[in-house]
């Protein structure tokens, strides 16, 4: 009867068994394939199970697992159905390979995935098949000037079925121009058909409940007969188009004609005969292609009646115009089934990359965000769809800056901030030599080791500190980032300078704080009488910074020389974090290999929904626009450190043009009746550890809960990687530039400002002073005076006033330019938790200088929702820095006032605390005054 019967289904499970070589004796004369069908096959069987492992651990990615295992599968049934191609002289005896359906409009894509998997499965019986967008149109053309065999799919219109017919033919000629042969190639062109009675019924359906105006007798008529009608006037079309002059021409140069394939034949409504769209389109040069179940269905019961698809074409003229007088257009139709068409390819082909990745990674022994609750889920879903369609992880790996932002010179800057997304690749091949230096540093003696830095220099060297520890035989890491002279004094009474190994790490070179230190412990050092005291101090820098050439001048042992195109808190996988982790004797290779194989697979990705950076990202964006934007960390004990690193990143990044997410660090779990509608909790665990009861309390009562589980230790690389995602993705949906501190320059001009103004006077300049008791001394903020008003007189009720102004989505920060002794430590906790419970806002606690790396952009950057207790005292001993005309005690109090003033600029609601020289009385007295005694 001139008819091809395909199989629109495949597995490894039904050609290792012998099945789909039955349906071939059977008569079946072809398969075809698309990303549903392998989404079944894959995900429902264990046959693919330990190829998944063994290609993970060969370093795949899920896309490129999945190739793999597709590109298997294809040759074993192209193989099997090599003699049937062979003996129709290739007209039968195909299977079809679906392109990425994140190709659809992506014409040079979709020809370069083509040639790929052409080339991939090499055998000749293999159809590549292109979806008929616009986009796949002109790779439809030039796949077929190529000679490679193309099944077109998604067809659904008779227009469309035109422009595909059309762009054959136009490969065909530009093949017989370039004098390649013509009768190799061959082509078939599915038009689906069950889809478009679904939709138009449903369309038929609300004319006939919703719309009085139509005749509900004349639509209720067309009922069941659009798929079939437009099929039918689709092959009228195929004769016009391939009995022409045109194509009688090409097909003397031994062209072959373009078959109509009738695919999505199954039928989908239960009313409906289950061979509806067998029989009536059985025709000569066409094939259908069915699924088992049709047809099972059609060798049970089907009657061919030979030629049917040209019978009844009158008919089927009538129901299109009969269609169009009920309002509904098959034109219109058969485009918005296109566009569906493709979301239904990317669902099953994203279902199978996720379900591919969770083996990957479990082969790996990988972590995932495991479980997210989320009450705008579905605000979620749309954005992470969203992101999808504009290829957001595509673009973010290839370091397209059109994520962040439009303009130029911003692009320009944020383009030299993109290389922490391969530094991992880069700091691979340098472990060797970091272990090396590691070593060396042991045998020379060296017992500890001090990290002199701020920020993203030195929080992540923190982390790994307090989260490994030294390894045995290692000198262990302090981080020195406070000014105070008493945690100078702290650091220089731990170690034995003599056998100390001092690291001065500074992205631009020029950090006030590592430049002090530096001078502090070179001169007590030579005070010792060590000689080469340059011996003992190491540099991880940019290229061509200041100390670059001090470390040259003054023969540091070692100059690390980091990528330029990195900003500092990006850079824990950079030689800022790398260095530090092998002094300390971490496992570099383990580290960087775990990030590796998490970013390889997340690099490939196109799916939001499968990245978990960028999906943690988009929860957290879209969480702040929810006005939730306090996001509460709840950490495993052993993890706890990495709350700081994780707080500089995402407040740093994120708190700017009045935006921001607060990272709230820290802060113990209350009752739930303690939180506002603000927050969002992140909870980040070893696996064996047990929760807390009262995340799930939260969970219960509405809050978002993240959760996130790592294997071990050692997963913390990439927790730092997933973090950046995350926190660069969140940007793009905040509409701010996550890589840029404006804010943070201002609180160092101001400190500036004041040594200089210091250092000529001898005195800084303070505040006005608006309260005092016997040991403190209060000056409070414009803004901060307009709450606590002139006629207080008390200064207990205008600390207390100031702190019940907190509203709904306010926050309290304590910043403390104070030495964090445990006792100090534990009275400013004690305090901050008092406040959150009496005023139920979120709190959280930083320590100068170094918050102002982090959370100090977001206090002046970010929504003006904070008030502000800024904490200072005087020191009890202070310390001189060599060669400067102020001390440390004179830096940290410039650089609290010079907060302060910022935080006045920019109208926040700020008291400056003076302690005096009793911290712990002062803070006592200050508690008593607010009355939350500890």
């Amino acid at each position: 009867v001139g008819q091809s019967v395909w199989l629109d289904t495949i597995s490894r499970d039904m050609i290792a068994k012998g099945e789909l070589r039955r349906l071939v004796a059977l008569g079946v004369r072809g398969v075809t394939s698309n990303p549903d069908i392998f989404h079944k096959a894959i995900t429902g069987s264990s046959i693919y199970d330990s190829q998944i492992d063994q290609l993970a651990k060969r370093g795949l990615t899920a896309l490129e697992i999945y190739e793999r295992l597709a590109v298997e599968d294809v040759r074993r049934a192209a193989d099997l159905l090599l003699p049937l191609y062979k003996k129709t002289k290739r007209a039968d005896g195909y299977v079809s390979l679906e392109v990425s359906p994140y190709l659809a409009h992506d014409a040079a894509g979709t020809v370069a995935e083509a040639k790929r998997l052409w080339q991939a499965v090499g055998r000749p019986n293999l159809m590549i098949k292109v979806p008929a967008t616009k986009a796949g149109l002109q790779a439809i053309a030039e796949l077929i000037a190529e000679g490679i065999n193309v099944n077109v799919t998604l067809l659904f219109s008779i227009p469309n079925y035109r422009d595909v017919m059309e762009a054959y033919l136009e490969g065909l000629e530009a093949r017989r121009a370039s004098k390649q042969p013509l009768d190799t190639v061959h082509s078939v062109a599915s038009f689906f058909v069950s889809r478009i009675d679904t939709l138009v019924d449903r369309l038929l359906a609300s004319r006939l409940t919703n719309l009085p105006e139509f005749s509900p007798v004349k639509a209720e008529k067309w009922l069941g007969t659009a798929a079939v009608a437009a099929a039918k006037l689709a092959y009228q079309e195929f004769k016009s188009v391939f009995g022409s002059a045109r194509f009688r021409k090409l097909s003397q140069a031994g062209a072959n004609l373009q078959r109509p394939l009738w695919a999505s034949t199954s039928t989908k409504n239960p009313l409906y005969p289950d061979t509806k769209y067998v029989g009536p389109l059985v025709g000569r040069h066409t094939v259908n292609t069915m699924p088992l179940v049709t047809l099972h269905a059609w060798l049970d019961h089907g009657i061919v009646v030979e030629d049917a698809v040209e019978a009844d074409v009158e008919w089927a003229k009538s129901v299109a115009v009969g269609l169009e007088q009920v309002g509904i257009s098959l034109d219109a139709v058969g485009a918005q089934l296109q566009e569906e068409g493709i979301a239904k390819f990317l669902q099953p082909f994203d279902k199978l990359l996720a379900a591919i990745e969770a083996k990957r990674q479990k082969a790996l022994g990988v972590t995932r965000i495991q479980v997210e609750t989320l009450p705008n889920a579905r605000t979620v879903q749309e954005s992470s769809q969203a992101a999808t369609e504009a290829l957001y992880i595509p673009r973010l790996w290839g370091k397209d800056t059109s994520l962040w932002t439009q303009d130029e010179k911003v692009a320009r800057a944020i383009a030299n901030r993109l290389g922490w997304l391969d530094v991992a690749a880069k700091m691979r091949p340098m472990v060797k030599d970091l272990t090396h230096f590691a070593a060396q540093v042991r045998r020379d003696g060296f017992r500890h080791v001090v990290l002199l830095g701020m920020g993203g220099s030195s929080l992540c060297p923190e982390v790994c500190a307090k989260t490994f520890g030294a390894a045995k035989d290692y000198p262990d890491l302090r981080i020195l980032d406070n000014t105070d002279p008493a945690a100078v004094q702290a650091v220089r009474a731990a170690v034995s300078l003599p056998h100390t190994l001092f690291i001065a790490a500074s992205k631009s070179g020029t950090t006030i704080e590592t430049n002090v230190f530096y001078k502090y412990f070179r001169a007590e050092l030579e005070k010792l009488g060590v000689s080469n005291a340059g011996n003992h101090f190491v540099a991880i820098t940019d290229e061509g910074t200041p100390l670059v050439e001090l470390a040259r001048r003054e023969k540091f042992r070692r100059v690390f020389i980091n990528p330029s195109d990195i900003g500092g808190r990006f850079s824990a996988l950079s030689l800022f974090g790398l260095v530090p982790m092998a002094l300390i004797g971490m496992d570099l290779g383990l580290l960087l290999d775990r990030v590796l194989a998490f970013s390889r697979g997340a690099g490939n990705l196109v799916s939001a929904q499968l990245d978990s950076g960028v999906r943690l990202g988009i929860i957290l964006g879209e969480a702040a626009k929810a006005k939730r934007d306090k996001m509460t960390l709840v950490l495993s004990p052993k993890l706890a450190s990495l709350g700081d690193w994780i707080e500089q990143l995402v407040a740093e990044s994120t708190g700017k043009c009045g935006k921001g997410i607060l990272p709230v660090i820290g802060e113990r779990l209350a009752s739930v009746s303690m939180y506002q509608a603000d927050r969002c909790f992140v909870s980040i665990a070893l696996r064996g550890d047990k929760e807390e009861a009262r995340v799930s309390a939260l969970e219960k009562q509405g809050h978002p809960v993240v959760r996130i589980q790592l294997n071990d230790l050692y997963d913390l690389g990439i927790e730092f990687l997933r973090w950046e995602i995350a926190t660069a993705i969140c940007g793009s949906l905040l509409g701010i530039n996550p890589f840029d501190e404006p804010n943070v320059t201002e609180s160092k001009r101001n400190t500036s400002e004041l040594l200089e103004s210091y250092c000529k006077s001898g005195r800084l300049a303070y505040p006005q002073p608006h309260y005092k008791t016997n040991r403190l001394t209060l000056s409070f903020t414009g803004a901060a005076r307009k709450i606590v008003g002139e006629r207080i007189s008390r200064p207990k009720d205008a600390l207390r006033a100031l702190a019940l102004s907190a509203e709904e989505g306010d926050y309290l920060a304590l910043l403390a330019f104070l030495h964090p002794t445990k006792r100090v430590e534990s009275r400013l906790q004690a305090l901050r938790f008092a406040l959150r419970d009496s005023t139920h806002a979120a709190t959280t606690l930083g320590y100068g200088p170094r918050y102002l790396h982090s959370t100090g952009q977001l206090h002046k950057g970010g929504p003006n929702t904070g008030i502000y207790f800024v904490f200072i005292a005087n020191a009890f001993k202070d310390v001189e820095i060599p060669g400067e005309a102020y001390s440390f005690s004179v830096l940290s109090r410039a650089q609290a006032l010079g907060d302060f003033r910022a935080l006045e600029a920019h109208g926040r609601r700020a008291v400056l605390v003076n302690l005096g020289e009793d911290i712990e009385g002062g803070l006592a007295e200050f508690s008593k005054l607010l009355g939350v005694n500890d």
